[in-house]
């Protein structure tokens, strides 16, 4: 085994031990958050420069209830073709259908989260066992306090790993 191989080993498994809190960015202000009664043209608004929004219960609160992805609107601004031969129940919530007219209509309501005393390890877990590629990290009241993503994750790991090889010189 190299010893760039086994250095990134072992800054990987240190790595895995960090609170999510040291990591996540913790810059409310300049998280994309709409309240749940915001409008279609509010979300289009935000989602043109971010991939996601967080979803919270009123204008002004950090209580997070859901999360609207670029996913989500494609859902909604795709048509809905409806197959003869479907059974069950059909989602035909789109907006040519007229049904969509808040965030809370498209948000995905069941949130995966990551708390601040997670650690790394356990945060990557939910993530792919969820196809995830963001947490909102919150609080013992439900409030957004940071996010995490694989972006931030690939950053800071980078950091580290490039940290350690030049203190080992």
């Amino acid at each position: 085994m190299s010893d760039k191989h086994k250095d990134m080993e072992y800054v990987l498994k240190n790595f895995y031990r960090v609170p999510v809190e040291n990591i996540m960015n913790k810059n409310i202000w300049d998280m994309p958050i709409l309240p749940k009664d915001a409008t279609i043209e509010e979300i289009l608004s935000l989602m043109s420069a971010r991939r996601h929004v967080w979803i919270v219960d009123k204008k002004g609160s950090k209580k997070v209830i859901g999360i609207i992805t670029e996913k989500d609107l494609l859902d909604i601004l795709a048509p809905k073709r409806v197959q003869p031969y479907v059974i069950g129940g059909i989602d035909l919530t789109s907006l040519l259908f007229g049904n969509v007219r808040k965030a809370e209509d498209i948000m995905c309501k069941k949130l995966i989260v990551a708390h601040p005393k997670d650690t790394i390890e356990e945060a990557l877990d939910k993530m792919r066992s969820f196809k995830l590629r963001r947490l909102p990290v919150i609080n013992e009241n439900g409030e957004l306090i940071g996010e995490l993503t694989i972006k931030s994750l690939i950053i800071q790991f980078r950091k580290v790993l490039k940290w350690y090889r030049i203190t080992k010189e």
